[in-house]
């Protein structure tokens, strides 16, 4: 029987708030329940992964697996663009409470501007790129299916006005990499509106099933 490994941030994950999508609704439990008798699929889940942290995991743990097949669902992280860098956010929480809550405020207000006029992300292009050729070494021999990242909600877009072209951008390496098995119709054109909870990132029930829909159409085509 072949081996299926589901790779995901959080949103593959079953979750309370903003409101709860439970394991039943969940793409990817919903999928090790329909693949049960043929394939054993394993689903590893971690919250705030980015493409880095997805390399470092799938050399030193997740590589043991052998899959025959992997389902790859990461990038946001990568992409969304940023207001302060890491080492920024580390120096800040290491300050007196009253400085760094001080310096929250004029970054919240100034958020737009700034994400703007840095241009940060966390995972650049080039990097992301390379990291995801380096997945493909560790999983030589799999076939991997490419989720992409989905359509930022207008709502997420007036916060972030950046978001749509990055998205875009990464999606685009994405679909160079996997080419085929990229599953580029997984969200149609007009879903934004309608496939996040509340805060605008995380899938609710619908955009679960049209993650499930694309992966369960492409995995029953092999």
């Amino acid at each position: 029987m072949k081996k299926v490994l589901v790779l995901t941030d959080s949103l593959g994950l079953p979750r309370v708030s903003p409101a709860l999508i439970n394991d039943e609704q969940c793409w990817s439990y919903r999928l090790a329940d329909y693949c049960a008798g043929r394939f054993k699929v394993r689903v590893v889940s971690v919250p705030g992964m980015d493409s880095n942290q997805l390399l470092s995991l799938v050399r030193d743990y997740y590589c043991a697996i052998k899959p025959d097949i992997v389902v790859l669902q990461v990038g946001i992280v990568d992409c969304y663009p940023r207001a302060i860098k890491k080492a920024e956010l580390s120096v800040l929480l290491r300050l007196p409470g009253f400085i760094s809550r001080f310096v929250h405020r004029l970054v919240k207000r100034f958020y737009a501007r700034l994400i703007v006029s840095r241009g940060i992300r966390y995972v650049p292009p080039a990097l992301f790129e390379a990291n995801l050729q380096a997945v493909c070494r560790a999983f030589e021999g799999a076939r991997i299916l490419a989720v992409p990242i989905a359509p930022p909600s207008p709502a997420y877009q007036a916060r972030n006005p950046c978001i749509a072209s990055s998205v875009d951008e990464y999606n685009q390496l994405l679909k160079a990499r996997f080419a085929a098995d990229f599953l580029a119709m997984c969200y149609p054109a007009s879903a934004a509106d309608d496939i996040f909870l509340s805060d605008n990132h995380h899938l609710n029930v619908m955009g679960n099933g049209l993650v499930f829909d694309a992966v369960k159409s492409k995995l029953d085509s092999l």
